[in-house]
């Protein structure tokens, strides 16, 4: 079976209802906790904005298992952040990988990006390693808040050596990671 990338169309959102859970605290911001239809909207609308932000879909027969957004873009300095999202079920079997892969062959293809950005808590060791296969590398630390505010005494309970309280948000240390458009395109000519 041959995944298919492309642009994450609004139809498309409504299967992530059938997506699997994540069990530990760290990761229910990846959860899709949406029941309405205009809950999917919302969160396609918040995903989806024409200049600074576009959302992309690695599918599988068609279902979703994997999104990725490009956000944060300068169109200046001719570069963008990515977030994705894997469909829990799939974890672990390298479909986050073949995802960063399609989309940066895309978006390199097809905008004037230069260099790709993405933040990633030091604690997510599978998706730090699925970066630096398709060649991201670190270029920073920073504490920063953890996206996911609401589970903060469920998180510190179980995993207060990687958290920690400042001016009332949980914040966790962030490695900054980078990858430029000619190191990307150098990877896949020797590949």
């Amino acid at each position: 079976m041959v995944p298919e990338f492309r642009k994450l169309r609004k139809a498309d959102i409504y299967q992530f209802s059938k997506w699997g859970r994540h069990e530990d605290p760290r990761f229910y911001q990846y959860n899709f906790p949406f029941d309405t239809k205009e809950e999917f909207d919302d969160w396609f609308r918040t995903k989806q904005k024409w200049i600074r932000r576009k959302v992309y879909g690695l599918f599988l027969d068609a279902h979703p298992v994997a999104f990725i957004t490009l956000k944060n873009i300068n169109w200046f300095k001719r570069s963008a952040e990515l977030g994705i999202g894997v469909d829990p079920n799939y974890l672990g079997k390298g479909l986050g990988t073949v995802a960063l892969n399609k989309y940066l062959e895309y978006i390199f293809n097809s905008f004037p990006i230069e260099t790709m950005f993405l933040r990633v808590a030091v604690f997510n060791e599978r998706a730090r390693r699925s970066y630096e296969k398709v060649g991201f590398r670190e270029v920073q630390r920073c504490v920063k808040p953890f996206e996911e505010q609401g589970y903060k005494d469920l998180i510190l309970q179980d995993y207060q050596d990687q958290f920690q309280m400042i001016q009332g948000e949980l914040c966790t240390m962030f490695i900054i990671m980078s990858i430029r458009k000619k190191d990307f395109m150098q990877l896949k000519r020797t590949e």
